[in-house]
């Protein structure tokens, strides 16, 4: 998949990026998947089933410019949850650079697009006030502070929940 946006390419993640995926992951991913090579392997893995309704579908982000690795965008089923669901994560000398936000909308229409859900979740950490202005300028709607515990860390966590449904496309 390649999803080609103003200042974006989109698409899907391969070997050769390894060395700028690993820089992305945080230890929570490496320490599930044994190492940042297995994660990788994983990722790469998910793209031949192509299912957001029972897996997920992790791409990379990079300049048209430069063809730099800028992030990593993707969709699937949330862990918890059980709803389909957008998520982002940026190297942070890429933040505030309005990606994140291109990246979701580019993401967020390809996905409703493509597979028969009627809805996309978000959910962000409630500390995290420059994601939550991500979703909102994505159109992503704030219905409510919610709580769980995490099944992989075991831990409670309190998240904002956002929804952007199929009719706004």
């Amino acid at each position: 998949m390649m999803l080609l946006t103003e200042r974006l390419i989109i698409r899907n993640l391969c070997e050769t990026d390894y060395a700028e995926f690993e820089r992305i992951l945080n230890e929570e991913q490496k320490s599930a998947f044994g190492s940042g090579k297995e994660f990788l392997n994983w990722v790469i893995s998910q793209y031949a089933t192509n299912d957001i309704i029972h897996g997920l579908l992790s791409f990379g982000i990079f300049e048209r410019q430069t063809e730099k690795f800028v992030g990593m965008v993707g969709v699937g089923d949330h862990d918890d949850l059980h709803e389909p669901e957008i998520f982002y994560h940026l190297l942070p000398e890429q933040r505030g650079k309005g990606f994140a936000t291109e990246a979701a909308k580019a993401m967020t229409a390809w996905a409703l697009e493509n597979y028969d859900i009627e809805y996309l979740i978000g959910t962000v950490s409630v500390d995290n006030v420059k994601s939550q202005h991500v979703l909102e300028r994505c159109g992503y709607e704030f219905i409510e502070v919610r709580s769980l515990l995490v099944h992989v860390t075991n831990e409670k966590n309190d998240f904002m929940y956002y929804i952007y449904y199929k009719d706004k496309v």
